[in-house]
């Protein structure tokens, strides 16, 4: 990457990936991406579990001065049954960011809008 360009980096994992990786291993390295400011997409999502522990980890390492939490955003998509009667609600892609950087602007069960606040926030700027 240009090292004179400024903005904000965005890691974007597919699931196959994700797939090879013990859940221990997801969260560690979405926690680290994270702590650098960097924004994780990810296709599909983490389980409930997988979740709560990145939660949990994130909580024992929030530090005000560098690193104050983390933001998960999921988009999700309609599932349709057999015969196409009942629709049921998938993770179709989770966005996990840095608390001081993801602003939320409009959020839908099929839509989302952020806006990555990079002024004050102590966002990597890569």
């Amino acid at each position: 990457m240009d090292a004179n360009i400024n903005g904000l980096k965005m890691d974007f994992l597919s699931s196959t990936m994700l797939n090879s990786r013990t859940s221990m291993e997801k969260i560690s390295m979405i926690v680290d991406r994270v702590k650098n400011g960097d924004l994780v997409v990810i296709e599909g999502g983490l389980t409930p579990e997988e979740e709560a522990e990145l939660i949990e980890t994130t909580m024992r390492e929030i530090d005000v001065e560098n690193f104050m939490g983390i933001d998960i955003y999921t988009l999700e998509k309609d599932k349709k049954s057999f015969f196409g009667l009942s629709k049921s609600k998938i993770v179709g892609l989770t966005i996990i960011g840095p608390a001081n950087v993801m602003k939320a602007v409009k959020k839908k069960s099929n839509f989302l809008s952020m806006i990555a606040n990079l002024g004050d926030s102590n966002a990597s700027m890569h």
